[in-house]
């Protein structure tokens, strides 16, 4: 009989530890990520969740403990060593973070025109291809301006997922957005999820968590208070668990 192998984690956190002033958001999150996973982290306001999203893209350093990603300890990287790294870990901005001066089309065409050698020819191609699969086609002469806050959400993920990205880190994609839209981004997420691409996602939406995710990781007060795949937490005997579910207080 075959041995079951056992999946390595694509990222590992292991002790991690960040306060601001007083505040200790962290006090020792170890924590893996698989590959093609979608792993949520869900929590209260001020639990931690997009300080952990934005250290796994280097844009916050922890005060102690490590971050891999495929191997490589990513926390102690200068801005410059990390360029390669967030060609490989997109971050999803929770407003999109478009260019304004820039159309769809230009805000996508940046980041191939910044990080490949494609020509103009081919940069057009795969931004078309990109807009197609999103179902953006016909918006790419518009500028952010022209735009509901829903496309740009949508323009916004087309952007981060144009360089083939191992890993995408949403950070509350679907806030604010009405019933169309946030199904719309759910599609997305559930495309990606079926090409492999490994996803974080943060946010507060429980129809979003209960929809897309494999595993979601329950923070709360600088701690991993439980983790385990949807239905084990949908199911958490944990009771600040299950009343941040119900929206109940705890």
């Amino acid at each position: 009989m075959r041995e079951k192998v056992e999946k390595k984690p694509l990222i590992e956190i292991r002790g991690i530890h960040k306060r601001f002033g007083n505040k200790i958001v962290h006090g020792g999150i170890d924590l893996d990520v698989y590959p093609g996973e979608v792993l949520a982290l869900m929590g209260g306001s001020g639990c931690g969740k997009s300080v952990l999203l934005r250290m796994i893209v280097g844009l916050e350093k922890p005060d102690r403990g490590t971050i891999k990603f495929n191997g490589q300890h990513i926390e102690t990287l200068s801005e410059d060593k990390l360029v390669p790294i967030r060609k490989k870990i997109a971050y999803v901005f929770q407003y999109g973070a478009l260019f304004d001066s820039f159309s769809v089309e230009e805000n996508l065409a940046y980041p191939l025109r910044e990080h490949t050698d494609l020509n103009e020819h081919q940069i057009h191609n795969k931004v078309t291809t990109t807009l197609d699969k999103l179902g953006l086609r016909g918006s790419e002469k518009l500028y952010p301006s022209g735009l509901s806050g829903g496309m740009q959400r949508r323009v916004g993920v087309a952007r981060s997922i144009i360089m083939n990205p191992e890993v995408i880190l949403y950070d509350e994609p679907t806030t604010g957005l009405d019933p169309f839209n946030t199904q719309q981004i759910l599609k997305i997420m559930l495309h990606l999820k079926q090409t492999g691409a490994t996803s974080v996602l943060v946010t507060h939406d429980m129809h979003a968590i209960f929809s897309v995710t494999d595993r979601v990781a329950f923070l709360k007060d600088g701690q991993i208070l439980a983790l385990g795949t949807r239905d084990e937490i949908k199911n958490s005997p944990i009771r600040e668990v299950s009343s941040f579910i119900h929206g109940e207080s705890y």
